[in-house]
């Protein structure tokens, strides 16, 4: 698996055919997209009608490209032209392709699909993978391989989530998000139509890639769900899965359809195969990203039981009604806990879980109120929110929440909402420091469920008997 995938995300040297001088076009985005922006193999554009498109010599054939070898060709031509663009990938060695041509399964009728069958036959006979057909492409940010029709995907931060979607639209979503909030992706993958490469394939791939710790899946259909749950379910004893299925009304069947050529099938079906796979579900793409980011960052607690200290009562009220429908526990703090705090907040100040740090003064009020939390045997993992404000001692506590979260290990996650300069600066700090930042309570209750949800998962991995109980 590894080495017939190794060809299409790692190539020595790449083809665009159906290359095009004109910006409007997707065959000239290919170009750009490899062009002077990280990635060091040999580009070769395939175009007869000129001699060279943004400064790179183009080849009016494939197989009058000097190369001997070709590893990946990027093929942009109308879908009548593409077998025989195939036919000249097999005489040329050719082992991986990116199609972004449409016109095939998505169509909805039996001629698409023929048309498709009929080339994953011709490719599988000549041991050449595909991603696609209707495709954005893909990109692997640790070599700067961005085979895609998107120029600005090149800068992609190099980061451990592996992002596999049917939908180039939703991966744009995911990854735009990411930009947004400085995360980085290993491999961001448009799987369009699944000609020859299932979800199943990139699983037992990645699973084995040095680059993903992550994996992170957008759903609309799956045609071998057995083949899918038993690659899932190996791939999770290694590294954790984070999956959204679209598709959960009907209404929604039929544009799956005639997108991807996918069929969407009953969401409760795909629930129950995502707990059998201990595949991490996610509601929406903001959800789906913002788990692979505390996946990527922290280790999961050692149970459910999470404590909330807030700087205002309402943020805080609202990440326990998340983490109670999310399954997690806000349990009481111990009584040695409760002495704590009656003896450093102040008599106003809300003292049960959660904690709302309204009338706290000081860093050093904050450093005994986190220390005895974190400390406390009842407490799992922390969230902590606030809104920098001047009494707020802001830059003591982001260094100060570094060295706590060290000394006692347990997971701290930290919402911070606000537009202040001062704040990237925290976060920076904070995420280097395996602490993630999230910018609404919603977001932040929501991520942690899925690391506790994660962390369930690894010990009913060494004791069995929990899952039984």
């Amino acid at each position: 698996m590894k080495n017939s995938f190794d060809v299409l995300f790692n190539p020595d040297s790449v083809a665009i055919i159906g290359a095009s001088e004109d910006p409007s076009k997707m065959g000239h985005q290919c170009v750009d997209s490899l062009k002077n922006r990280g990635f060091k193999g040999k580009v070769y554009p395939v175009n007869p009608n000129t001699n060279e498109i943004l400064g790179i010599k183009t080849y009016p054939t494939l197989g009058s490209i000097q190369e001997k070898k070709i590893d990946l060709a990027i093929i942009v031509v109308p879908a009548h032209l593409v077998f025989g663009v195939l036919d000249e990938c097999k005489d040329k060695g050719v082992k991986g392709a990116v199609i972004i041509t449409a016109g095939f399964k998505e169509l909805g009728h039996q001629d698409g699909r023929n048309l498709q069958k009929e080339m994953a036959e011709i490719a599988d006979r000549a041991g050449i993978k595909i991603i696609g057909p209707n495709t954005f492409g893909m990109v692997n940010t640790h070599i700067g391989l961005n085979a895609s029709f998107s120029p600005y995907l090149s800068q992609l931060r190099k980061g451990s989530i592996a992002v596999i979607s049917q939908s180039g639209g939703i991966a744009h979503v995911i990854v735009n998000q990411g930009v947004a909030e400085n995360i980085g992706f290993s491999k961001v993958v448009g799987l369009g139509n699944r000609c020859n490469v299932e979800y199943a394939d990139l699983l037992e791939y990645l699973v084995d890639d040095n680059d993903t710790d992550v994996i992170l899946l957008y759903i609309e259909g799956i045609d071998d769900p057995r083949r899918f749950i038993s690659a899932a379910k190996k791939a999770a004893l290694k590294k954790p899965i984070v999956a959204c299925k679209v598709g959960k009304s009907p209404a929604a069947y039929k544009p799956a359809y005639s997108h991807t050529g996918s069929i969407a099938g009953k969401y409760e079906l795909y629930d129950a195969a995502f707990k059998q796979s201990n595949i991490i579900p996610a509601g929406d793409c903001e959800e789906l990203l913002d788990i692979a980011k505390i996946l990527s960052l922290s280790s999961p607690p050692k149970g459910d039981r999470i404590a909330v200290l807030s700087f205002q009562a309402g943020p805080g009220i609202m990440i326990t009604d998340v983490c109670a429908t999310k399954g997690l526990k806000l349990p009481s703090f111990s009584d040695k806990t409760k002495k704590i705090l009656e003896e450093v907040l102040p008599p106003m100040t809300i003292m049960t879980n959660p904690v709302d740090l309204g009338f706290a003064r000081g860093w050093k009020v904050l450093d005994t109120v986190i220390r005895a939390v974190l400390g406390d045997s009842n407490i799992d993992a922390l969230i902590f929110f606030m809104l920098p404000h001047p009494v707020v001692p802001f830059k003591e506590l982001f260094k100060g929440m570094v060295e706590l979260k060290k000394e006692y290990g347990k997971p701290v996650v930290m919402c911070i909402n606000s537009h202040q300069k001062e704040s990237q600066e925290a976060i920076d700090v904070f995420e280097k420091n395996s602490i993630p930042v999230y910018t609404t309570p919603e977001r932040a209750a929501k991520a942690l469920s899925g690391l506790v949800r994660y962390g369930l998962i690894i010990r009913s991995r060494l004791f069995p008997m929990l899952m039984m109980r």
